[in-house]
């Protein structure tokens, strides 16, 4: 039985219906008459609300690892509080000092030991979780399967409701090309409910004939809008193409993870089940015509897709944030499932290791 079929019983999966192959110039409806929130969703091209709440059930059923478990998966971040105290989280055992709690003191220790022993405890609390997730244009594109747009919602919703299920906060930022939408991190599900209707009011309005022309700087936009709200021992989840990436989208990210758990989620095509396929990409305003069935642009792009994967491993090494990328080929469930579940080691702290 495969995990798909353990997590959703008789085969009840939301997007069971065979996805649309679509391009950034094929997948649009006709001009002027673009999709509007509550419509029904073409499935994998644009995002249906109902889906998103169906998604909560499922997600409930994954068994991922508690906080403060040790880590094994390829998705699992510290998640525990950088302050010790009475907690359920074992730390390590210390010499008893003078005006510690002597409800601490470990006796069998003491005694073995000869000096009186403490047992020290990491501290469980919530931790707010922010979504960052890229509704731009740049991600209304895929060769096989969904589109970026999609499976970055799909992910944001399975990783919201986890949050939500193991007592945190979720919000975040939803961001296209002339925009940024924030919800403040809340207790109960009104928050997490917002940020996805936020979520699918953007991602309706992206079509190939859009007026608004593209911006990679909404991705600096959104990191420093991020920054300036200031979260602190917080889950911060980017969900994007990360088209656009530079020094400062670097810079910023680096400064996010400097007190926070970060998480990037890069979205890409599959390159080892795409088609060789030619296609149109526009950015709203202009068009261009890919030939992927030339094996000099494809072997470019791959070079590129490399490239920027490379300055993302080079940043997890860095700053010990984790970096599990998505591809558009598989539903988003699946592949935090299974990030979830397979042996991984803990994503490099700052300084190696």
């Amino acid at each position: 039985m495969t995990l798909l079929q353990r997590l959703l019983p008789g085969g009840g999966w939301p997007w069971s219906r065979a996805r649309t192959t679509a391009s950034a110039a094929g997948a649009a409806p006709t001009p002027g008459a673009g999709p509007t929130p509550g419509a029904v969703a073409t499935p994998g091209v644009y995002l249906a609300l109902g889906d998103l709440l169906a998604l909560e059930h499922p997600v409930r059923r994954l068994r991922w690892p508690a906080r403060g478990a040790p880590v094994h998966s390829q998705l699992a971040g510290r998640h525990r509080a950088r302050v010790r105290g009475r907690g359920l989280d074992f730390i390590e055992l210390r010499p008893y000092l003078p005006g510690d709690d002597t409800r601490s003191i470990d006796w069998r220790a003491s005694v073995r030991t000869g000096k009186t022993q403490l047992r020290v405890y990491g501290e469980e609390r919530e931790h707010p979780t922010w979504l960052v997730v890229d509704q731009r244009i740049s991600m209304f594109f895929a060769r096989r399967g969904a589109l970026r747009s999609v499976v970055a919602g799909e992910a944001a919703a399975v990783w919201g409701w986890r949050a939500l299920a193991a007592g945190d906060r979720v919000g975040g930022l939803v961001f296209g090309d002339d925009g940024i939408d924030a919800i403040t991190p809340g207790r109960g599900r009104r928050s997490l409910l917002r940020l996805l209707d936020r979520l699918v009011a953007r991602n309706h309005r992206l079509r190939a004939d859009t007026p608004c022309p593209a911006d990679p700087e909404q991705l600096d936009a959104a990191l420093a809008q991020l920054l300036a709200r200031a979260p602190r021992d917080a889950v911060v989840v980017v969900l994007s193409d990360l088209d656009g990436m530079g020094a400062r989208s670097r810079e910023q990210l680096i400064a996010l993870a400097r007190h926070n758990d970060l998480v990037l989620l890069p979205i890409r095509d599959d390159p080892g089940t795409a088609r060789p396929v030619r296609v149109v990409v526009t950015d709203g305003s202009l068009q261009l015509p890919v030939d992927h069935t030339d094996e000099a642009v494809r072997s470019r792009l791959a070079d590129l897709a490399h490239a920027r994967m490379e300055s993302l491993l080079a940043l997890r090494r860095e700053i010990g944030c984790v970096v599990f990328p998505l591809v558009t080929s598989e539903p988003a469930l699946l592949q935090l499932a299974r990030g979830m579940a397979s042996p991984a080691a803990r994503a490099p702290r700052p300084g190696g290791g």
